[in-house]
């Protein structure tokens, strides 16, 4: 009878710990899940800046900006430096656009 009554008691407090450990860990995992969200939110945000930043310093206009400044070249507004291209005699077009114009590393220079 000692025996069967120790087994139950065993068995019940196994299950009332590992009842209480499993919350205990599922709510450390959901903080954890949280902390990671938002920095993956920051993450993005910071990729997000970095990518404008870089879309404005390779913008036509810094480009041109340069250009003039530090290589004295000018360039007229309008498109007569944007040709379409077609590949493999096929109907997809797209269109090439300021191809002539140095790369923004040599204007750096």
């Amino acid at each position: 009878m000692n025996y069967k009554l120790i087994i139950f008691l065993v068995t019940l407090f196994g299950l009332i710990f590992f009842h209480y450990y499993n919350k205990h860990r599922i709510i450390n995992l959901v903080k954890e899940y949280n902390i990671m969200t938002e920095k993956l939110e920051s993450e993005k945000d910071i990729n997000l800046n970095l990518v404008l930043e870089n879309s404005n310093l390779g913008s036509r206009d810094r480009i041109q900006k340069l250009a003039s400044e530090k290589l004295g070249m000018i360039y007229q507004d309008g498109n007569f430096n944007v040709h379409p291209i077609t590949l493999n005699d096929k109907n997809d077009e797209f269109c090439l656009i300021d191809f002539i114009i140095p790369p923004a590393e040599a204007l750096t220079e």
